[in-house]
C-alpha cells in the first residue's frame, strides 16, 4: 500500500496536535465562563458562542476569496500557519479576562483565526491528497482528530478540576502550538509553489482574468 505524503502526513499531525489541546477546553468552557467572569450568565456564554460563529462566516467569504485568486500554495501554507499559531496562543488571554467584553473579544479573534487556518488547510488537503488513497486519508485524519476530541475532553476536565483552568490555559496553548510548529515542516517542500503574484498585484489585475471558484467554508 503506497504511504501517505508528506504534506497530508504534516497536515493531519497538526490537526492531532492542535484538537487535542483546543478540546482540553472546549467541553467545559461554559464552567469557565460561569465560574470566573465577572456578571456572566447563561447568555454570556451564548452571546460568546455566536460573537465566534458571526466573526467566522463574515471573514471566511473574504479569505477564501483571495486563497482562490493567488496561485500558488504558499499563501495557503502562510494562511494556515498563522492562523493555527494565532488559534493556539489566543487561549493564554483567558487568563486575565474577567469581564464578559474580554471574552467576547477573545471570541472574536478566534473566529477570524479559524477563518484563515480551515480554508488553507482544506485548500492543501485537497490538492495533495494521494488520488489513489483519498478515502483512507481524509477518514484518516477523521479518526485521528475525533481520537484527539474525545481523549482531551476528559482528560481537561481532570486538569481543570485538579489544578484549575489557569494550569489547563497554558496546556490547551503548549499543546496547540505544537500542531502550530508542525506546519514549519511544510516551508521548504518543493510541490508548495510560491504564489505568482501578491495582493497588489491582486487587485490591481485586470478583472476579466480568468478567476477559480470561490470556497466558501463550513465545519471541519
Amino acid at each position: 500500500m503506497k504511504r501517505i505524503n508528506l504534506v497530508i502526513s504534516t497536515l493531519i499531525i497538526s490537526d492531532l496536535f492542535l484538537f487535542f489541546g483546543l478540546g482540553l477546553l472546549s467541553p467545559i468552557f461554559g464552567v469557565f465562563v460561569l465560574d470566573h467572569i465577572q456578571g456572566s450568565s447563561l447568555e454570556v456564554v451564548g452571546i460568546a458562542t455566536s460573537v465566534y460563529w458571526l466573526a467566522r462566516v463574515v471573514s471566511v467569504v473574504p479569505v477564501s476569496w483571495l486563497l482562490d485568486r493567488l496561485k500558488g500554495e504558499k499563501d495557503e501554507y502562510y494562511a494556515v500557519l498563522v492562523g493555527t499559531f494565532t488559534m493556539a496562543l489566543l487561549p493564554l488571554l483567558y487568563i486575565w479576562a474577567d469581564q464578559p467584553a474580554h471574552i467576547y473579544l477573545i471570541e472574536l479573534g478566534k473566529g477570524v483565526a479559524n477563518s484563515l487556518a480551515v480554508p488553507a488547510w482544506r485548500i492543501l488537503f485537497t490538492k495533495f491528497v494521494d488520488r489513489n488513497l483519498i478515502g483512507f486519508e481524509w477518514s484518516f485524519e477523521d479518526v485521528c482528530v475525533g481520537l484527539a476530541t474525545a481523549l482531551s475532553a476528559y482528560i481537561g476536565a481532570v486538569i481543570a478540576d485538579s489544578f484549575g483552568f489557569k494550569i489547563l490555559f497554558v496546556m490547551v496553548s503548549f499543546i496547540s502550538i505544537l500542531g502550530a510548529f508542525c506546519l514549519t515542516k511544510l516551508y521548504a517542500e518543493k510541490r508548495i509553489r510560491k504564489s505568482e503574484y501578491g495582493l497588489w498585484d491582486l487587485l490591481t489585475r485586470n478583472k476579466s482574468t480568468e478567476m477559480a471558484p470561490l470556497k466558501i467554508d463550513g465545519i471541519k
